[in-house]
């Protein structure tokens, strides 16, 4: 594997999404005529978590990180109910939209481990501020 400078491509979060838009592409080219909106949904949600996962990634703020990681999460619930709107509908068989919707479960628990350690970073950093705050206050 090629050494990348990116830090969306040492995220397992990142390569589980990029298989699940890989996979909703393939099912998405086999929908039939008529769902043009549910495959357009289908295709955008799920590019839309990928983006969404190497942007936070490769912020630097745990702020910026976990807003970005936030809306991948939000993408990727659209990913698995528009799947589910598609079964419902009948536009794909149930056993070919399992193992995505499987993955897209996947994925979500992955961005809410990501969304818990930027919010860690985050009060880490808050509680230092203040003991940086309460110091400065003390020395005056």
């Amino acid at each position: 594997m090629t050494q990348t400078r990116f830090a969306h491509q040492r995220l397992d979060a990142y390569h589980v999404a990029l298989e699940l838009f890989r996979d909703v592409e393939l099912l998405a080219a086999a929908f039939p005529r008529g769902h043009a909106d549910l495959k357009d949904q289908l295709r955008r949600s799920s590019a839309a978590t990928v983006r969404h996962i190497a942007e936070g990634a490769n912020r630097v703020a745990p702020r910026d990180k976990a807003a970005r990681f936030a809306l991948a999460r939000a993408e990727c619930g659209e990913c698995e109910a528009t799947l589910e709107m598609a079964e419902v509908a009948g536009v794909v068989e149930s056993g070919r939209v399992f193992s995505l919707r499987r993955r897209a479960d996947r994925v979500a628990a992955m961005l809410v481990g990501l969304l818990r350690r930027e919010a860690a970073r985050v009060s880490r950093s808050n509680r230092s501020r203040t003991v940086s705050s309460d110091m400065a206050a003390s020395e005056e």
